[in-house]
């Protein structure tokens, strides 16, 4: 019912700090593991993180194309992520079934 499993994710992150960027592509990593993971999660471990791709993106920008200049940074980062993932497996767990049969009024009035 206890599963811990190894896995190695990749992901990517961007934003307009080198935090914002690190922390957008951890965000994306416990949203890949629980889409691609139909069990319970009860912890995600980083075992190891390593930069595959880090880029930085300078450009200036004005308003109405002439006026109020100011130079933006937007930051780039694609890491892999080994992960120790500890979860429930919810295939394992018994459900015992209970049925329940009411007349209509009591179900109506149960609903409340």
């Amino acid at each position: 019912m206890f599963q811990v499993m190894e896995r190695s994710i990749t992901v990517s992150g961007t934003a307009e700090t080198k935090k914002g960027a690190f922390q957008n592509a951890l965000s994306q990593m416990k949203k890949d593991i629980a889409k691609n993971n139909p069990d319970i999660l009860l912890q995600i471990e980083p075992q190891d993180v390593e930069v595959l791709t880090a880029k930085v993106s300078t450009y200036r920008e004005k308003f109405l194309g002439f006026l109020f200049p100011r130079t933006r940074t937007r930051y780039e980062i694609t890491i892999r992520v080994d992960v120790k993932i500890r979860a429930v497996s919810l295939a394992e767990v018994q459900f015992e079934e209970h049925a329940e049969s009411l007349p209509p009024l009591q179900r109506v009035l149960r609903m409340r």
